[in-house]
């Protein structure tokens, strides 16, 4: 049993709707329920109360939605689904973008109390052969950059004529602010506001629910699309748009991983012509259209010689600011380098995609507005500018409703800009800024932009699809296609899009589903060649990155062993076991025997000579003891290699628990530390030449690629790691350790005179700096204290000051006496205050 709602909202529409359009309602629905109503009385004696209980009784609502046709219940369903009202302009535009002209049919014929449906077989004749019976499309180009038109609102269009009958029926009412044209409320051409009262809704909401297409029409170029462009077949084509994803930030992250500087950075903030280069040699350019308020001719491919700017290809400087949200990428000292990638490149697929997918969703790292087609905004967003925050609720509400569209199945981005209009009206542009047809302009938006197109402004109808619709479209045809969520039908023009059922693991929080990534196995040959076979992992390839050369990476990945790149490894760090090791486990066997011996050879003559910093070794009496360690597999994952019969070298962390270990056997080991090397034993200081230039910051620029290695070591006791420029600093907290640690703040002014240089060139400590480093380090005595002295002042000999002291009558005229430890210097008056600011800004208490 369908449930009544009594809103006084729908007692205000029957009140506002026009009595003879309501007498009609009611002849029409007593014939259509076989109710009995006088109808010449019926409207004169029913009060709107009466009227309401009459109109949407349980009942009759049942059977009056029941008898409509198709297109009459997906207008109605469209309309719920849209909070109960939309504009019927905008309503027809939407339905006329999803029923081809060339399959319009007619209504089925109503009874004759239905005003405008004709029972004869001549009036059916005549309304079929009017020109405006079939709803034709928008005048969307293939980019959709074209002016838009709406359908012409005709008496006889099927749109008009299942609008006019929702209203003889009482299931639509028109807004207050519609514009009739003439005296009949019951036309469906009028230009206003329809709204389904709250117990139409619900009755809707029972009867049919939301899910669902609202309604079905058979569209044969989205049919061929669909067959020709989306066939799934299996799992790994299916999220093939979510691995070019992963496969592309791995190439990007690679590439600047394998530059020793990274890539460099203009002022701008762009990367140099140079480095977008090898980015477009190494990624590729997808997606290099002139577009927006970057671009010169919206929809021109740009080839590779045309590119100049990293913004003339938004696919790749998006990449480039999506591995800097990941953290995959830092930006330092003017440079782009990678960071340790392996964590993230070793989560399951889904997981990193969703990732990637929650930072653009919710991060204001990219501003779409800043691509809008045949728009100029001013003065309009620079690339790295955070994106508003209507912008973020924007594309959140875009993905809200790609939840709404089918799987697997191909939309119109035409259709789905329109839809998006009646659930959506203020996107971008909330109600509180202003009327609509201000909202374009500078002073009547949240940004303080003017919208603006090359020919004029914008009115509020043709802005919207301008402004929202073309927001929408660079959503799903860049950022969205990007990460995979949708599929385009074309890369240069598309009109269509489709939703992968993969995809709604990204739209929404349903867990994905419990299954093992299966991928490809790894092929060592004998002839050093290593080929990873498809689906390859990111993961994998980065351990390959490390110890081999690449050679091609497409469906398949190709590298090669050789000693220049197994050498480089080992200086990294690694070891031939752990090569060994990672070889195996991605193979799934044993490597072949000459690898595993060249392996073993090109370490041991990498190893010739080496400097180990923080190393820990084992060194026992017993040969035995030492086997047993290694041989036993509690104890072997704690060794790290065997330098000596009786000489081990202990894995990094695990002095602790090889100590318990070694107790458990009743072995009492002894713990001695490396002699530290005495900074202060040195005297004089070893001759050098220059190695830093000291900054008034604290910053320790190194002049050469590579300093001296003593050196340096001896500075990071007391200085810090500087991140953004990957140089040391010295500051508070760092002396202070150094302090503690014994070093005497002599000690290490004396370093600083004779390894840097300031930073006009003098050998030394810049003086601004050396004030600070004392009175950080205490080197004043712990007297940073500093009096101003305006009083009158005597200079005179000791001998003469005594006498004077004598003499009563001058004494007590004459204040106490200067300390002498203490030194007075003259201040010109009108200085005196630039003098005073000085002094506090090196961090002195002036009193």
């Amino acid at each position: 049993m369908l449930r009544i709602f009594m809103e006084h909202i729908d007692i205000e529409l029957l009140q506002s709707a026009p009595a003879l359009h309501m007498q009609t309602v009611l002849k029409t629905r007593n014939l259509s329920t076989n109710q009995v109503v006088n109808e010449t009385s019926a409207s004169s004696t029913l009060t709107p109360d009466e009227m309401a209980r009459y109109l949407f009784d349980p009942n009759a609502l049942s059977r009056v939605l029941e008898s409509l046709d198709q297109l009459e219940i997906a207008i109605l369903k469209e309309l719920v689904a849209s909070r109960g009202r939309a504009n019927s302009r905008d309503l027809a535009l939407y339905f006329s973008t999803i029923m081809p002209a060339t399959e319009a049919t007619l209504p089925p014929v109503r009874p004759s109390y239905v005003q405008g449906y004709n029972t004869t077989s001549e009036g059916v004749s005549a309304s079929h052969s009017h020109g405006s019976m079939r709803i034709t499309g928008t005048s969307f180009s293939s980019n959709g950059n074209s002016p838009l038109q709406y359908p012409v609102a005709h008496p006889h269009g099927l749109f008009e004529l299942a609008v006019r009958h929702l209203l003889l029926l009482g299931l639509l009412f028109w807004g207050k602010q519609t514009a009739f044209v003439g005296r009949d409320y019951a036309s469906g051409i009028h230009d206003g506001t329809l709204i389904v009262p709250e117990a139409v809704r619900a009755a809707v909401l029972q009867l049919w629910g939301t899910g669902g297409p609202f309604i079905t029409f058979t569209n044969s170029t989205l049919d061929a699309t669909a067959d020709t462009k989306y066939e799934k077949t299996d799992d790994s084509e299916e999220t093939e748009g979510i691995r070019a994803l992963q496969r592309a930030l791995y190439l990007y992250w690679s590439l600047v991983a394998s530059q020793d500087d990274g890539l460099s950075l203009v002022n701008t903030g762009l990367l140099s012509r140079a480095s977008l280069r090898l980015v477009i040699e190494q990624v590729g350019h997808r997606g290099t259209q002139n577009q927006g308020n970057q671009g010169t001719q919206t929809g021109t491919r740009m080839v590779g010689e045309q590119i100049r700017l990293e913004t003339d290809v938004p696919y790749l400087l998006f990449l480039r600011l999506l591995l800097t949200h990941l953290g995959l990428l830092q930006e330092r000292n003017g440079s782009i380098v990678a960071v340790n990638a392996e964590p993230f490149f070793s989560l399951p697929l889904i997981e990193r995609a969703r990732r990637c997918f929650d930072i653009w969703q919710n991060s204001p790292f990219w501003n779409e507005i800043l691509y809008l087609p045949d728009v100029n905004v001013r003065p309009g967003p620079s690339p790295f500018d955070a994106a508003h925050d209507e912008v973020v609720h924007g594309r959140q509400a875009i993905v809200e409703r790609l939840e709404h569209e089918q799987p697997d199945e191909w939309h119109s981005l035409s259709s789905f800009i329109a839809r998006t209009k009646l659930h959506v009206p203020y996107l971008l542009f909330p109600r509180q800024y202003g009327s609509r047809t201000e909202r374009y302009m500078n002073g009547s938006n949240p940004y303080g932009w003017d919208f603006r197109l090359k020919r004029g402004w914008l009115t509020h109808r043709e802005g919207w699809h301008m402004v929202e619709g073309g927001f929408i479209r660079t959503a799903i045809t860049g950022p969205l296609h990007w990460l995979g969520v949708t599929t385009l039908d074309s890369e240069d023009a598309p009109t269509s899009f489709c939703v992968p059922d993969s995809s709604y693991l990204l739209l929404t929080d349903v867990p994905p589903p419990v299954k093992n990534e299966v991928w490809g196995r790894l092929i060592v040959q004998p002839n050093f060649e290593l080929v990873a076979l498809a689906p390859v992992s990111e993961a994998l390839l980065i351990a390959l990155d490390r110890f081999a050369e690449r050679i091609s990476l497409e469906h398949i990945a190709q590298y090669r062993l050789t000693k220049a790149s197994v050498t480089r490894a080992i200086r990294l760090g690694l070891h031939s076991e752990d090569i060994q090791r990672t070889l195996e486990q991605a193979a799934g066997s044993d490597i072949p025997q000459n690898i595993h011996y060249s392996l073993a050879e090109w370490e041991r003559q990498a190893r010739r000579i080496e400097i180990w910093p923080d190393a820990t070794l084992l060194e026992v009496d017993d040969v035995a003891l030492l086997d047993n360690l290694f041989v036993d597999d509690t104890t072997r994952s704690l060794l790290r290699r065997r330098i000596a019969p009786k000489l081990a070298e202990v894995a990094p962390g695990q002095l602790e628990t090889l100590q318990e270990m070694l107790w458990q056997r009743d072995f009492l080991p002894s713990v001695v530390s490396a002699p530290v090397r005495n900074l202060t034993a040195i005297e004089p200081l070893a001759p050098r030449e220059i190695q830093w230039q000291l900054h008034d910051d604290g910053l320790v620029q190194p002049l050469y690629a590579v300093t001296d290695l003593y050196l340096a070591a001896e500075l990071e006791h007391f200085s810090d790691f500087d991140e953004p420029t990957g140089w040391r600093r010295i500051t508070v907290s760092s002396l202070q350790r150094a302090l503690e640690q014994g070093l005497t703040l002599d000690t290490i002014i004396r370093f600083l005179n004779t390894y840097c240089c300031s930073t006009n060139g003098n050998r030394g400590v810049p003086p601004s700096f050396l004030i600070r480093l004392k009175l950080w380090g205490g080197g004043y005595n712990q007297q940073h204290d500093i009096a101003v002295e305006h009083a009158p002042m005597l200079r005179l000999s000791p001998e003469i000051l005594a006498d004077l002291l004598a003499d009563e009558d001058i004494a007590t005229l004459l204040n106490g006496e200067v300390e002498q430890q203490q030194r007075l210097v003259r201040v010109q008056p009108q200085h005196l205050e630039r003098v005073l600011a000085k002094l506090r800004e090196h961090g002195f208490s002036v009193q």
